[in-house]
């Protein structure tokens, strides 16, 4: 990163050090929307069981528009400090999975069983491609080290 003709004032550029066990002192706001969204996963595999397509496409909607809990400005560099050259990858994975989320609506409100298991499998086959590029780096850079 090259930071000579950055704008940042210097204690800005502290926050780019600042450690991640600094940062573990409490949950980051990513982690608490990954718990969140396994909750939500669970809830529309059951729903889709069920065949309860109200509950799939309002969990699917939380799915792609989550809601977000507040995060510091050092929690934020601090991520787009370790993603570095691949938050353009990261985003893109993101977003794909919310667009497949928002599919996965569109097929509950048919009400049509097979095209919702399908848009279902197609949004955790989303998830998982990120979970394998980021999720063990992610947790083995941001877990706490005693």
């Amino acid at each position: 990163m090259v930071l000579a003709h950055s704008r940042f004032t210097p204690g800005l550029l502290m926050l780019f050090t600042i450690s991640p066990c600094a940062l573990a002192s409490g949950e980051l706001a990513l982690t608490k929307v990954m718990k969140q969204h396994e909750k939500n996963v669970q809830l529309i595999a059951g729903a889709i069981a069920r065949e309860d397509y109200e509950e799939v496409v309002k969990t699917a909607l939380f799915v792609a528009d989550p809601v977000r809990p507040p995060s510091s400005m050092a929690e934020k560099l601090s991520l787009m400090n370790f993603l570095g050259s691949n938050i353009a990858r990261f985003r893109l994975l993101d977003s794909d999975s919310k667009e497949r989320a928002v599919s996965l609506a569109k097929a509950a409100r048919t009400r049509n069983g097979e095209a919702t298991i399908v848009a279902f499998q197609h949004m955790q086959l989303s998830c998982l491609t990120c979970h394998t590029e980021f999720r063990k780096s992610f947790q083995d850079h941001f877990s706490t080290r005693d």
